[in-house]
Order: C-alpha cells, then sequence, then structure tokens
C-alpha cells in the first residue's frame, strides 16, 4: 500500500470514529426489534414526506423495525466517508452517476436474491431503460425511483402574440429554429434584443439530447465515440439556435439569473429544462400561462434523463430488513405519494404513471405547489407520459468515466459556440483528450 493510501486509510478510519462517537451505532431499540439507518439528499422540506409520511407508515407495517433518519448536506462525501469508516446507513439513495461508481467500489449490495425471492417486486413494472445503469457484471444493485426528462418550456401568451401553433410531440428541428427566428425581437438598429426565442445553458449537457436526435453517441463501453459525423451535424445544428446575446453557458454573465428567471419574466418564448423544473417555474412565475412539450425531434426523438434509486450498504448488519424499507420506498404508493407532494420526476413505476394520482398533484407545505386543474396538469404534465410511453429518451450518459468525458466535450462545444472552431475538429480532438484520460485513469485504478 503506498503512503498516500495508507494516510487516506487513517484519516477514513479516523473520522469513522468521530462519527461513531457522535452518533450511536445501529442497535436494537427493544427486545425483537431492529434499528435501519436511511440517508437521502435534498431540499429540506423533502424530509417532512420521508419523517411524516413514509417512515411512520413503514413502521406501522412493519413494528419489528424502526428507521433512523438522515439528511447529508455534501451528500458524496458524507456517504463515501461513512461507508469507510463501516458506519454507513443500510439504505442509501443514489443518483444513477454516482450510484455506478459506488456500485463499481463495491460500496453497494446485489439486490437479485431479493428482487426475485418470494418476497420481491415485478420488475416489468418501472420503465425498462431505468434497470439498465442498476446492473453491474450481471447484477442488480439498485431499484428504481423515478426518471428526470428534458423537455421544451413555452410561453404561450408570447406564442399567441406572434400567432405561432404551440410545441407538440410532432415538432421538428425545422419547426424549432422557424419558431426561435420568429419570437427573437431585437430593439431597432440594435442587436440587443427584447425578447430572446430560445434560451438555456448553452453548453454540453444541453447540446446531448440533439447528438442523440441525429444519431450521434456518446460510448461504447467505456470509450468516448462523439467525435462521429452526425455528432458534429448535429454540433452545428445546435449553433445555429444561439444568437449573439447569449454566448455564455453559465449564469455568471448574466447576472446570477438563469435561463429560468427570463422564462418567468416573459422575456423568453422558449426554454430548456428538465422535468424538476417544473413545480419551481410555476411556484416562482405563477402568472406566466405556460406549457412543456417533448423536445423537438431530428432523425429520431429522444431526450436526456437521470434517475434516482434505492441501495443497500453491502456492509448491512440488518439487509433482510433494510430490503424491506427499498421494496416499501419504491412501492407503487410510495411513488404516487412523492410524485404527488414534489412532482420534480416521474415515478419509475408504469403502475404509478398511469394512475390516476398521477395526474392529481398536491404539491407540500414550503415547497413545490400543487396544480389548480385539470387543464394546468395536461400543459405541464402531459408531455412526461408520452415521452416514457413511446421511449424518448435515453440514460447512455451514465458511465464510471463520464466526469472525466463530460470536461473534454464541454470544452469542444465551447470552441464550436464561442469561438466558431469546425464542429468535427472540435470534437476529434475532445474524444482524443478524453480516451487518454479514461485509459490514465484506468492504468492508475489498476496499479492501485
Amino acid at each position: 500500500m503506498t503512503i498516500r493510501l495508507l494516510c487516506l486509510a487513517v484519516v477514513a478510519l479516523l473520522l469513522g470514529r468521530i462519527a461513531l462517537v457522535a452518533s450511536s451505532p445501529r442497535e436494537r431499540v427493544s427486545k425483537g426489534s431492529v434499528t435501519i439507518e436511511m440517508c437521502v439528499w435534498g431540499m429540506p422540506f423533502e424530509n417532512d414526506l420521508y419523517t411524516k409520511v413514509y417512515i411512520p407508515e413503514f413502521e406501522r407495517e412493519n413494528p419489528s423495525i424502526k428507521v433512523r433518519f438522515h439528511h447529508f448536506e455534501d451528500y458524496g462525501s458524507r456517504v463515501l466517508l461513512s461507508h469507510a469508516g463501516g458506519i454507513a446507513p443500510d439504505v442509501v439513495r443514489e443518483f444513477s452517476q454516482t450510484g455506478m461508481n459506488w456500485t463499481r467500489r463495491g460500496m453497494n449490495l446485489p439486490l437479485d436474491r431479493y428482487i426475485d425471492g418470494p418476497d420481491g417486486i415485478d420488475r416489468k413494472d418501472f420503465v425498462p431503460l431505468l434497470w439498465n445503469d442498476l446492473r453491474f457484471k450481471g447484477e442488480t444493485f439498485a431499484i428504481p425511483q423515478d426518471i428526470n426528462i428534458l423537455g421544451l418550456f413555452y410561453n404561450k401568451d408570447l406564442f399567441d402574440k406572434a400567432a405561432l401553433p404551440y410545441p407538440n410531440e410532432h415538432w421538428t428541428w425545422a419547426d424549432l429554429k422557424n419558431a426561435v427566428d420568429k419570437l427573437t425581437i431585437f430593439q431597432p438598429g440594435t442587436s440587443a434584443p427584447t425578447q430572446k426565442g430560445l434560451d438555456m445553458a448553452w453548453g454540453g449537457d444541453f447540446f446531448r439530447p440533439f447528438m442523440y436526435q441525429n444519431g450521434g453517441r456518446m460510448w461504447d463501453g467505456d470509450k468516448a465515440v462523439f467525435d462521429s459525423p452526425e455528432t458534429a451535424e448535429a454540433l452545428g445544428f445546435y449553433r445555429s439556435l444561439m444568437k449573439t446575446y447569449s454566448l455564455t453557458r453559465s449564469d455568471e454573465g448574466r447576472g446570477g439569473l438563469g435561463a429560468d428567471k427570463f422564462f418567468g419574466a416573459g422575456r423568453v418564448a422558449m426554454y430548456l429544462d428538465g422535468s424538476w423544473m417544473v413545480p419551481s417555474v410555476t411556484k416562482n412565475s405563477p402568472n406566466i400561462r405556460f406549457g412543456v412539450a417533448p423536445l423537438p425531434r431530428g432523425k429520431l426523438a429522444l431526450s436526456v434523463s437521470g434517475n434516482c434509486s434505492w441501495a443497500i450498504d453491502r456492509e448491512s448488519k440488518h439487509p433482510d430488513e433494510a430490503w424491506k424499507l427499498v421494496k416499501f420506498l419504491s412501492s407503487d404508493w410510495a411513488l404516487k405519494k412523492y410524485w404527488q407532494a414534489l412532482w420534480v420526476a416521474p415515478p419509475a413505476r408504469w403502475s404509478a404513471l398511469r394512475s390516476k394520482e398521477f395526474h392529481e398533484i398536491t404539491g407540500i407545505q414550503g415547497g413545490a405547489p400543487g396544480l389548480r386543474n385539470p387543464a394546468e396538469w395536461q400543459d405541464r404534465c402531459a408531455w412526461i407520459g408520452k415521452v416514457l410511453e413511446n421511449g424518448w429518451t435515453t440514460l447512455e450518459y451514465a458511465n464510471p468515466y463520464t466526469d472525466r468525458m463530460m470536461v473534454h466535450y464541454n470544452e469542444a462545444v465551447d470552441k464550436v459556440l464561442i469561438q466558431n472552431e469546425d464542429p468535427l475538429r472540435a470534437l476529434r480532438q475532445a474524444a482524443a483528450d478524453a480516451n487518454a484520460e479514461i485509459k490514465r485513469s484506468k492504468d492508475s485504478e489498476v496499479l492501485n
């Protein structure tokens, strides 16, 4: 073991000892009763759903199991440190990218014997693509909770004023480009816009669906293959949607204002963002009449997604009891409750997606608002079912080396958008750099 690794191990052990003093270990709270722990991240108001709804109901149904709840800030670091110290919570909420990395590290317990056992679940009730990134070397390491999707937000009043039809699932790139041109309005004699046709966080993340829609791909195994002619063509189209006033990838060049703020202020006709932003725009911009549609299609109809899931720590002392909690948290009942209260990401189960409760959004006090009528739901949520029922999204982005790859992918997109570099040249250089870095990372993993 190298000195560096030895030092890291010592630090992890010390942190684990400190945590053990600050928080008592798992214990039997009474004869025949077991305590298991779970951890989540998110907004503080989300905690109420776990502490006031989920956990009391679970403990009522399972009187021999008690649940200790943790909300972690700096979530990834806390989970890693607690696992290294031997005190990781039994049940861990994970995001697709981090969950894959933690599985490769050996942190997650294989769940197939539970999923397919007598107290198992029906795999077929879950959106099929969600299982793809929860498997490793032929085994399943987590249960899906939800899926997020990128969509096209649009201001109905601005479309009405321009006498343009609203976006829908039949829209193509040509429709999008036509609307962008007609809905972008400049001050006379200047390049300063009074109204933007389209806004978003311009960069690699939001370019990805355009790449997929044109037949491009991100990965072939662990090799980056985004340097194809199809991706280059898509990047050229993506550049054509931009105007000189929005040459910025971040909020820094806009006084801390993101695209959602401009959209909410009525200055942007269309805006690309995820399903997780629909409650926020609804809450923060109550006077905007807006809808959301599937992304306009290129050669293919595709969006991009990520998902959250529930895993069990490999070192759990009570894996059978932990499975009962995971099964409960991913149940049809629990997923409906989550959607109705928070509606940031659609539930992972078909039974929940196709239920009447999916149409009944109540919101949660201090957080997400409810919807006032069926017409609002139709405008802001109906697109979700169309995307998922038709398989118009992908999770291909998730890979153990995505973080390393995206640094170079973003650089290529920036060069094309800001420096007007040739798309294929920029992408080829970025893919070569990404694959070289991935190789160095793999070589380092072997040595260690």
